[in-house]
């Protein structure tokens, strides 16, 4: 009974004297002193702002006034990319700061026809005059850059966010040489026009999720199809982590000497202050 209690002892003092590791700090969230213009420049956001995310070689920054959060992601090295201009970029949200994604938003880029460039405008409250049509019609076609709300399993919601344009989630993304720029609008919080919100306020710490690249289904079967045509024995397996793996060729071909490596995907979550307004 008596070395039970002294083993519980030195149990409790060992757990007692633990080191207590702290929390990684959160990001600051500067004031916005008037709404971002989400344009895809960065000369309105203070450079010492920048924080540089180690695992994906990139710099973020993050401003809010009391309607939205307005993040900055810049990319100085191509690699980080990977593949997202096909596979976009989503942000998801946890109002309370955990590593939980609670709401999430798909931005990507679409080239629209000038029939659906039309329907477009149109649908944002534009009344178009026939000469305008026609001009639009002249041309081979429109960028839109599209901000998509993701249902909690991933999947695109069917219904389209609601609220006017300027008061939507937005997003634009400009290049200059290998520099790539994404600046970013999120509403704190739902509203009667709105119904994609954080569902945050000014002053409190929440959670976001930044996720892109990797290979997307298109990819997948491109890929595939290339490795069938190159060896035409087919495919042998698929790796865990996506690569796809071929059998080696008759009469000395090298084992695993078609192996197709897949773009890198990109995940991680960073907690962030909002400022407060008062």
């Amino acid at each position: 009974m008596k070395t039970k209690m002294i083993w519980s002892l030195v149990l409790f003092c060992l757990v007692a004297t633990a080191p207590i590791f702290p929390q990684p700090k959160p990001l600051e969230s500067r004031r916005a002193a008037q709404p971002a213009q989400i344009d895809g420049q960065d000369e309105e956001w203070s450079k010492d702002a920048l924080y540089f995310e180690k695992s994906a070689r990139v710099q973020l920054a993050f401003q809010n006034d009391q309607e939205n959060l307005y993040v900055l992601l810049v990319f100085e090295e191509p690699k980080s990319l990977s593949s997202i201009e096909q596979t976009g970029i989503t942000l998801s949200f946890n109002a309370e700061g955990k590593k939980k994604k609670e709401k999430g938003i798909h931005f990507f880029k679409k080239m629209l026809t000038p029939e659906e460039t039309i329907a477009e405008l149109e649908k944002e409250g534009q009344i178009l005059t026939d000469e305008q049509k026609e001009s639009i019609r002249a041309k081979a076609g429109a960028l839109v850059f599209i901000a998509e709300p993701i249902k909690e399993k991933g999947q695109p919601e069917e219904t389209e966010f609601g609220a006017p344009a300027g008061l939507r989630p937005a997003f634009k993304a400009m290049s200059e040489g290998q520099r790539v720029v994404y600046e970013f609008r999120i509403p704190l919080a739902p509203s009667e026009l709105q119904t994609m919100g954080i569902g945050a306020s000014p002053g409190q710490t929440i959670a976001v999720h930044f996720e892109w690249g990797g290979m997307t289904e298109e990819m997948r079967k491109a890929m595939q199809a290339r490795a069938r045509r190159e060896l035409g024995g087919g495919i042998d397996r698929e790796s865990g982590a996506g690569t796809v793996i071929v059998p080696g060729r008759e009469g000395g071909g090298a084992p695993g000497s078609g192996a197709m490596p897949i773009p890198k995907k990109y995940s991680f979550w960073v907690a962030v202050k909002l400022a407060a307004m008062e």
